[in-house]
């Protein structure tokens, strides 16, 4: 009698310990604030970064970002699906296609065509 209870404490806490671990998905380390790092064309700086340039991804498919050199604040809707990250502006009615290339917990690096972005999570 005393196995069987040591054995259903172990099942127990086997399945705790499963269900506690699970595995996060690109799009669980798209979400988030990131701040830009630079902005480059053919591997020289293209836009000015400055210190509040930020892209914010949330959880309900929404967006926005900033970057003051060029006066460009835009939000809209993501979505994501095949390492590539959708943007549709709300204004003017625009969808772009940045594909990928780095995505951890703290560094993001993607480009559309030859412009490649790089961020880095904000604290």
């Amino acid at each position: 009698m005393k196995l069987i209870s040591v054995n259903k404490v172990l099942a127990t806490l086997c399945c705790v310990f499963l269900l506690s671990c699970h595995q996060k998905t690109e799009t669980d380390f798209l979400v988030g604030n990131w701040k830009y790092l630079s902005i480059q064309k053919n591997g020289i700086n293209f836009i000015e970064v400055l210190d509040n340039d930020h892209l914010t991804i949330r959880p309900d498919s929404t967006f926005e970002y900033n970057i003051e050199s060029v006066k460009k604040q835009m939000k809209g809707n993501w979505t994501y699906s095949d390492h590539t990250l959708h943007l549709k502006y709300s204004a003017p009615d625009t969808i772009r296609h940045f594909k990928i290339d780095i995505l951890s917990k703290y560094e993001l690096k993607m480009h559309e065509d030859s412009v490649f972005f790089l961020f880095r999570t904000a604290q």
